[in-house]
């Protein structure tokens, strides 16, 4: 009795391993929400606190919608063009908040903010290339 419920035991806990990356799917279109968010909170910041606060949080949402597929291309292959540009897009974004929190750190907070406003920029021409 005692081996059949540690057989039945190991059989469950195999089958949730394999079975639980499926519920954890991303879903790129509620990091992308965030990521707007957080951008309209970044752009009224005033103080570098709150600027590194959330650029902070707005890197945090962008790295999880790229560790994700958009719906509008994932009927698309692993080597797509689409899947391509996504992964282009959603780094070169990160690059730049990248280069925005680096200003905030330093207490510039004008020059951070406009490296920041970029952002917007960059979301129109990879929306663009995607067509959403």
């Amino acid at each position: 009795m005692k081996k059949s419920t540690s057989i039945l035991a190991t059989v469950l806990l195999s089958s949730a391993v394999l079975i639980a990356p499926a519920f954890a799917a991303v879903d790129v279109e509620d990091a992308m929400k965030d990521m707007s968010k957080s951008y309209r909170l970044v752009m009224k910041d005033t103080d570098a606190a709150s600027l590194k606060k959330d650029l902070s949080t707005l890197r945090a949402a962008a790295v999880t919608a790229q560790s994700g597929v958009p719906g509008n291309i994932k009927d698309k292959s692993e080597g797509s063009a689409e899947r391509k540009t996504f992964a282009e897009g959603m780094q070169e974004l990160i690059d730049q908040i990248d280069v925005a929190s680096k200003l905030a750190d330093e207490g510039k907070v004008p020059e951070a903010k406009a490296e920041a406003a970029k952002l917007k920029d960059l979301m129109k021409e990879y929306h663009s290339k995607l067509g959403v």
